[in-house]
């Protein structure tokens, strides 16, 4: 056996409890192989739509020519790759375009956690507005100053989520409701704005009556 110094450093990066029960929590929401002609994302496995997948699939980390998520080597990013996604897949997808973007690990339980359901199922950008639409509005409730609802989740944010999560009349409770009622709010606005989608509303709005539980 040679010395330790002539050895390849192998370098392992896991997944932190806290991501892996979540997306296990998420992946049960979003089921297998859809391919609804109503759904504007096009042909969708475990929640990744094919829209997604060729914007965020392109990369080639391993060099080989190809793009990582061209899972049939046929040169493009199709349907037949997202009918090749594997759960790993998706975790890793999950792990490094929503959990990692969105810094889930920061925020409290379960609040990154409902950040994280809502970035997968309508991008990171809505997400965080819709946070800062609940603080908002439990803000209100206490006569306080309004944050600006930009999707930047920065030191403001954080100090208005802060004082809404310690203020008694409020809580974390009452911010997980403001934060389903935004969810809900953005479900409807969404049907009203496309009237194709109103047969997905019901389900929309049971997976919002589900976020922090």
């Amino acid at each position: 056996m040679g010395n330790a110094s002539d050895q390849s450093e192998i370098l392992v990066e896991g997944y932190s409890t806290r991501f892996v029960a979540a997306f296990d929590d998420l992946i049960d929401v979003e089921g297998g192989y859809v391919d609804d002609p109503s759904d504007r994302g096009g042909a969708t496995k475990f929640g990744i739509s094919l829209r997604f997948l060729k914007a965020e699939g392109a990369f080639d980390e391993d060099g080989d020519g190809f793009a990582d998520f061209d899972l049939d080597f046929d040169g493009d990013i199709d349907g037949a790759d997202i009918r090749k996604l594997t759960p790993g897949d998706a975790q890793f997808l999950y792990h490094r375009c929503f959990w990692q973007v969105l810094d889930c690990e920061s925020f409290p339980v379960p609040i990154g956690e409902m950040l994280f359901d809502q970035g997968v199922n309508g991008g990171n950008a809505a997400a965080k507005k819709l946070l800062q639409r609940a603080i908002n509005a439990c803000q209100a409730r206490r006569g306080q100053n309004l944050i600006e609802v930009d999707g930047q989740l920065g030191v403001a944010t954080r100090e208005a989520l802060d004082r809404v999560i310690h203020a008694n009349s409020i809580g974390m409770a009452g911010l997980v409701e403001a934060f389903r009622e935004a969810v809900r709010d953005r479900y409807r606005q969404i049907v009203r704005r496309y009237p194709s989608q109103k047969r997905f509303l019901r389900g929309w709005l049971a997976r919002a009556e589900r976020l922090g539980r």
